[in-house]
């Protein structure tokens, strides 16, 4: 499913680009004595913008004035 943020209400456009924004800091500061952990947060913003978007299970991927920000898949 391709998303453009700026199709959907600004409050949600907000929320999934926070969601995306801690997703790519989790991946740049992840250490590997703590790698479970770091997957574990990643997950679940993954999930929350899943429960933002009010998709479920499917691939989604989230463009932002035709660039991709982010793939979520399946």
């Amino acid at each position: 499913m391709r998303i453009e943020l700026q199709e959907i209400d600004e409050r949600k456009r907000f929320d999934v680009k926070l969601q995306i924004a801690l997703y790519r800091t989790a991946e740049k500061v992840k250490r590997d004595e703590r790698g479970e952990e770091f997957e574990e947060y990643k997950r679940e913003r993954l999930e929350k913008i899943r429960k933002i978007l009010g998709v479920e299970r499917e691939e989604i991927k989230i463009y932002e004035n035709g660039s991709l920000l982010l793939e979520v898949p399946e």
